[in-house]
């Protein structure tokens, strides 16, 4: 005897195709649902919102929420979040406080997603003041911040070379006891070597690896890139002998650094030999 197809059995589908960005094939199921009688349901929806933003055809995710409102079937708090993470990726900040106003009107509570890519999306078009209030309205409405919020508003301040601003957020993260990942380490080492702080980036290295978080090659090209033009080609050198002996490889970048800082030296026999 043949199983009739459910919902259930059409979301599972629909939903691993959009992970899969296979949105044209969903929607064709979406179209096949409706065609057999099986109504969509919210997770239905969802997928294939989800699907459409990761692809950026926002018009269309558009088209679908506003379907399943006049399908009489309640967005969630989840169905939000994607479509203001989607806008906010793409910079458009009108757009997300617009969804953020429908969640308002609907009573949904914003939790530490909505409130992330709002930060994210206003470090993205360096707005950090109005991060900063997104950040500040977080606290004041008891929504606790994580290591995300955190990573987002250092990031945003490395971008724009405020990184006293980071260092303050950074210092506020060990008093949450909030653990700084390998992400917060490298934002603020990049940043401390683009302004001369070469002895806190080493500190920070140092933090890192008592924590276990080792640094990877992208945290040591940035700190051999501030020794050598802070003409430190030794250390850089005694740098890169150590990070190779601990297992991390160099790349290309990491050799035209170096070979630029020999240059700029006037160490050309040393730099031809760098290999």
């Amino acid at each position: 005897m043949l199983v009739r197809p459910s919902v259930v059995m059409y979301n599972t589908i629909i939903h691993g195709m959009c992970k899969d960005k296979l949105v044209n094939d969903a929607s064709d199921l979406y179209s096949e649902m409706l065609a057999r009688r099986i109504f969509p349901d919210v997770f239905t929806y969802n997928a294939l919102i989800y699907g459409f933003c990761i692809v950026g055809k926002l018009k269309d995710a558009i088209d679908l929420f506003n379907k399943m409102i006049l399908e009489n079937i309640s967005p969630v708090v989840y169905t939000f979040n994607i479509l203001v993470d989607a806008f906010c990726k793409e910079g458009n900040m009108k757009e997300a406080q617009n969804v953020l106003a429908m969640m308002i009107e609907n009573d949904i509570k914003l939790g530490v997603v909505t409130y992330n890519s709002l930060m994210d999306g206003y470090c993205l078009v360096n707005e950090m003041n109005k991060a900063k209030d997104i950040f500040k309205t977080m606290v004041q409405r008891r929504v606790t911040p994580n290591v995300l919020t955190y990573n987002i508003m250092i990031n945003g301040f490395c971008k724009i070379k405020k990184a006293d601003e980071a260092i303050s957020l950074f210092k506020e993260m060990h008093c949450r006891k909030i653990i700084p990942d390998t992400i917060t380490y490298s934002s603020l080492i990049d940043a401390l070597c683009k302004s001369g702080r070469i002895s806190y980036a080493l500190e920070l290295v140092d933090e890192m690896c008592d924590r276990g978080q080792l640094p990877d090659i992208i945290t040591y090209n940035s700190i051999l890139d501030a020794l050598c033009n802070h003409h430190q080609v030794d250390k850089a050198i005694a740098l890169l002998t150590k990070f190779k002996s601990e297992g991390i490889q160099p790349n290309m970048y990491t050799y035209t650094v170096l070979i630029k800082g020999l240059c700029q030296s006037g160490r050309l026999v040393d730099a031809r030999n760098i290999f």
